[in-house]
């Protein structure tokens, strides 16, 4: 059974009931997560993953990320290793800034008006570059928000799937960023056929676009009580959240992307 749980904190919490030692963080735009990783892993590998190149820059110049050891590659992570272009999406004064960085993608959106530039990127299979990198056979987790790409991600992990302890991916069940992307059926069938079980999503499967976390079958039997115990205080968590968003006005909440799911 899968439940609807605040997926971030529950992914953090789990990186070390599940002894992971290499994270890589796919669509990492500021580094955010990837310090938080830090903070639950401290000698771990942590792998920042950053095709855009105007947020490239500003995690280079980001002393926090150098302090904590965090790698910043400015690669785009699909299942295939060539050169592709990539949308840059602009950004508009008076809207959410951190939201408008992390929508460039490798798909071109339908909405020409979003467009600010496009790019040359490096696209990489992580399978071959952990592979180069000596990690390939670390226990590993994946932290995937490649905005409509995240099936090519995947499926560029194929190499290093059996070493991989959970994936915390963002899909969609419409096209809504790429006419031709792959949905979160898809996404759900390659990673179930791969040995995963999807522990939980934040949102229900019914929205167009949510987090899933898939965490390997054998783990999800064999650590039981403790990934039951996070999933719990994840699902407390979320209700908790809900209720103390219902009562901030629309208004606010949209100001500060406050978004009640």
């Amino acid at each position: 059974m899968t439940a609807v749980a605040s997926t971030r904190p529950l992914f953090a919490r789990l990186l070390r009931t599940l002894d992971v030692t290499t994270v890589c963080d796919v669509g990492s735009m500021d580094g955010a997560d990837a310090q938080i990783f830090r903070r639950q892993l401290p000698h771990a590998n942590i792998l920042a993953f950053e095709p855009n190149p105007r947020n490239f820059a500003l995690m280079r110049q980001d002393e926090r990320l150098r302090a904590n050891r965090i790698q910043v590659l400015p690669f785009a992570a699909s299942d295939e290793e060539a050169e592709a272009p990539f949308f840059v999406v602009k950004l508009v004064a008076g809207e959410n800034d951190r939201f408008r960085r992390g929508m460039s993608s490798l798909h071109r959106r339908a909405d020409p008006s979003l467009l600010a530039d496009v790019v040359p990127v490096r696209a990489v299979r992580l399978d071959r570059l952990l592979t180069g990198e000596r990690m390939a056979d670390d226990a590993l987790a994946f932290w995937i928000d490649a905005e409509g790409k995240a099936y090519e991600v995947i499926s560029g992990t194929a190499g290093v799937l059996g070493n991989t302890r959970m994936l915390h991916v963002e899909v969609e069940t419409t096209p809504c960023i790429g006419a031709e992307q792959r949905l979160f059926p898809d996404v759900c069938r390659y990673l179930e056929q791969a040995g995963f079980h999807l522990l939980a999503t934040d949102r229900p499967v019914e929205y167009v676009q949510f987090n899933a976390l898939f965490v390997r079958a054998d783990l999800v039997r064999d650590r039981a009580v403790p990934i039951r115990a996070w999933l719990v205080l994840a699902w407390l968590r979320r209700s908790t959240t809900r209720v103390v968003l219902a009562c901030i006005p629309m208004r606010v909440r949209k100001r500060y992307g406050l978004w009640l799911y």
